[in-house]
């Protein structure tokens, strides 16, 4: 079997969300605000990574205020040689794949994360959980990541303001208390933290392998609601019929 991280912990989440996503392969036409924003940001900081240029558009998007606030405070801090690179791993009989962000030129990890929370010892803690980055430990042989995490700006526009004039007040927003709103965080995890997760791994993998024959998918009603919004899967979980066509799902081509 080929799993991501991001397929193991649904699967550890919900058996019911793995099985829509994974097995039926519906992903929803609408992506949340949340995951616009992660995505837009990630892209922009892999074209100042790739073209060493951020040029502003007519936009003046909240992502682009993130992306200038990073190049003035991350940046300069350590160069990267690699983004967005695809790594595959075999584990036993089974395959580990992930898309590392990047790495940089000491061979360390580097992992962009954005947040709504103040970044403080509480996001660093639970940086020290994060399964992901074990994952990509594994398959780069580095024991060390940069996490570069910034918070997404919490001010509003204000009524008659332009979008630029909000814009520029986005960017003039990380300059004070600067620490809790984008830093860069370094965490180091042991040889054998790694190699629990490779053997972890495995068992899971197999889980899900015995999970797809059996068509045991059983819900979990903690991930109902997790992170304080609803699973995206909650319109058809109740009811889902398979020969039915719902607007809110296309069906997506899988090649693993």
């Amino acid at each position: 079997m080929k799993a991501s991280i991001s397929r193991i912990k649904l699967f550890k989440s919900c058996r019911k969300a793995y099985y829509f996503k994974y097995v039926e392969s519906l992903e929803p036409v609408e992506k949340s605000d949340a995951l616009k924003t992660g995505s837009n940001y990630h892209e922009l900081l892999e074209k100042l990574y790739t073209d060493n240029t951020l040029v502003v558009d007519e936009n003046y998007s909240k992502e682009m205020a993130m992306a200038m606030a990073y190049k003035k405070y991350i940046f300069p801090k350590f160069k990267v040689k690699s983004v967005e690179e695809w790594k595959e791993a075999e584990i036993g009989r089974h395959c580990l794949i992930g898309r590392v962000d990047g790495i940089a030129d000491d061979g360390c990890l580097v992992e962009h994360k954005t947040t709504s929370l103040d970044i403080g010892e509480s996001y660093e803690y639970n940086l020290l959980w994060d399964e992901q980055i074990l994952a990509y430990m594994y398959m780069t042989g580095t024991r060390k990541v940069y996490y570069t995490v910034c918070k997404k700006p919490t001010i509003r526009q204000r009524s008659n303001e332009t979008d630029e004039a909000f814009y520029e007040r986005m960017v003039e927003w990380y300059d004070t208390d600067t620490e809790n709103k984008i830093r860069v965080m370094i965490i180091e995890r042991t040889d054998d933290e790694v190699e629990e997760f490779a053997k972890n791994f495995q068992r899971i993998c197999d889980d899900m392998e015995e999970a797809e024959k059996s068509d045991d998918f059983y819900r979990c009603p903690n991930h109902c609601s997790q992170w304080g919004s609803r699973c995206e899967y909650s319109g058809v979980c109740l009811n889902y019929n398979p020969d039915a066509e719902y607007v809110e799902f296309y069906k997506k081509e899988r090649d693993y």
